[in-house]
């Protein structure tokens, strides 16, 4: 394997071994341990694929169709210049619009409008935190991997030695614990969010609880991913 590849691999590797010991990840670490120790890339990769078949089903839900974001976008991201709200709108854009929920029209003409008008805003409002939740995800990657790059830069114009190359991974820690603990704080948002709506819905909360276990898996799992390559690399 490259050294360059080796860099980025380890990078999220010691995030997940020295994260360990702060008690407000411990367990998401724990879980990227054990998955990176003992399960192959083929079954990270298969895992990875779930989890993300898991997110698109809870979009599919809400007539949120699949969206590519650009490199130029995920840079824009990933660099703050495309805030998380616009990226939202762009995903949804073109979408089909939910119709208005069926309970209480065939009420009173009147009543049965006004419920039917709330109810249509308030999926219309389920349906702007799962796009938003989708941007997150894509936003936490394109920053990882910019992090990653600058560690293979910095790697590539030093001395091309193992301690050397273990030196600019730990450099990185401090830069990956922030970025995680940004993205936590608002995918918390979009969730604590996304329960308000459903509750006012009259649904209970397992689609919020869905999307938060999806967004807790794919960290787990790309760490691991990361982790697994950098033992065996």
């Amino acid at each position: 394997m490259k050294k360059g590849v080796k860099i980025a691999f380890g990078i999220v590797g010691v995030l997940a071994a020295g994260a360990a010991a702060l008690t407000a990840w411990q367990w998401n670490n724990i879980n990227a341990l054990r998955y990176g120790l003992t399960l192959d890339k083929d079954t990270i990769d298969q895992r990875l694929q779930d989890n993300e078949q898991a997110l698109s089903d809870a979009m599919a839900e809400y007539n949120i169709q699949g969206y590519t974001f650009s490199q130029e976008e995920i840079a824009q991201l990933a660099d703050g210049t495309l805030s998380t709200e616009e990226a939202a709108k762009r995903l949804l854009e073109g979408q089909t619009p939910l119709a208005a929920s069926p309970e209480g029209a065939s009420g009173q003409q009147g009543n049965g409008s006004q419920e039917a008008g709330a109810q249509s805003e308030t999926d219309q409002a389920i349906q702007e935190q799962i796009a938003a939740m989708y941007v997150l995800r894509s936003t936490y990657v394109g920053k990882l991997e910019t992090i990653a790059q600058s560690a293979i830069d910095e790697y590539t114009a030093g001395e091309h030695t193992e301690e050397n190359r273990k030196q600019v991974v730990y450099d990185k820690l401090d830069q990956l614990t922030e970025l995680e603990k940004e993205c936590d704080a608002q995918v918390a948002q979009v969730v604590s969010r996304l329960r308000e709506l459903l509750k006012e819905a009259g649904r209970d909360d397992s689609l919020a609880k869905q999307v938060e276990e999806t967004y807790q898996n794919e960290k787990s799992l790309k760490k691991a991913a990361y982790l697994e390559e950098f033992q065996n690399g």
